[in-house]
């Protein structure tokens, strides 16, 4: 008896068309036909279909819609008085996502960094299709190298992508793109890069940077905070509230609203001198 199953290792999406495994048999006299799935015993039903050809020798095994449950390793053993042969080929079954187009969930920061120290870029998007993505510095694509090194990450819909810029130079400085392109869309991100001169006058004024930026940082989340408040007024009656109805009118009528206010109790200006680059 000799024996073939025609189909291995197939990868189809689910809700797709009917999967389709075929395994050749000879043997004489007619065999036994059994399909396994996991190693179980399978039975016709509905979406599992079962069909051999004994002119050609060709035993069929048909999953109308595959799901997920039907993943995993299928076997086929041809069995008759002369002995058996078994013959297994895997299915794996990939869920097919919502088509999405890019959308950034976290964008490029601006960014300030010394000559000479490394800097990165990094992003996160939400895409399906996983998207083409493309760097850019002042406008013109930024090739793979070992001091300019992209990084992608993808994981079903979500995508992570970083630019990481060693030793940066002088001519490092200036605006940074990412490009993000599927079937559905396209979006980008943009950032600049300062670069400065390593003497201890800009370093100073580096740090100066970073702290304003802090600064500016903690402000706005003040800011919100207090947008978020909310104004709670509590009345309440001590005794019957017969005898107090008139008084609690007469207090509501006179109650005035007022929307909340954000005051400042110092203003701090702040006058910077760029260098000269």
């Amino acid at each position: 008896m000799t024996f073939n199953l025609c189909k291995t290792n197939r990868r189809r999406n689910a809700h797709l068309s009917a999967n389709r495994f075929q395994a050749r048999v000879s043997a004489r006299p007619r065999p036994e036909i059994l399909w396994f799935h996991n190693q179980q015993l399978m039975l016709p039903s509905k979406d599992v279909v079962f069909h051999f050809d004994e002119s050609t020798g060709t035993a069929i095994l048909i999953i109308v819609d595959a799901f997920s449950e039907h993943a995993g390793q299928y076997s086929c053993q041809a069995r008759n008085s002369a002995g058996d042969a078994t013959c297994t080929a895997t299915l794996t079954v990939t869920s097919e996502g919502k088509k999405l187009k890019p959308s950034f969930l976290q964008k490029l920061k601006y960014q300030s960094v010394l000559v000479g120290e490394p800097v990165v870029f990094q992003c996160k998007l939400s895409a399906y299709p996983s998207p083409k993505v493309t760097w850019f510095h002042n406008n013109k694509q930024i090739p793979q190298s070992l001091r300019k090194i992209i990084k992608n990450k993808n994981c079903m819909d979500m995508h992570d992508s970083s630019l990481e810029v060693k030793d940066v130079l002088e001519e490092d400085s200036g605006s940074y793109k990412i490009f993000a392109i599927n079937s559905e869309g396209s979006a980008e991100s943009t950032a600049s890069l300062l670069v400065i001169q390593g003497s201890e006058q800009n370093a100073k004024y580096l740090e100066f940077l970073r702290k304003s930026k802090c600064t500016q940082e903690h402000i706005e989340h003040m800011m919100q905070k207090k947008r978020d408040d909310r104004v709670k007024v509590d009345l309440r009656c001590i005794g019957s509230p017969f005898d107090k109805k008139q008084e609690t009118e007469k207090a509501l009528t006179n109650f005035e609203t007022q929307k909340p206010e954000v005051v400042m109790s110092d203003t701090i200006t702040f006058s910077i001198n760029e260098p000269a680059v």
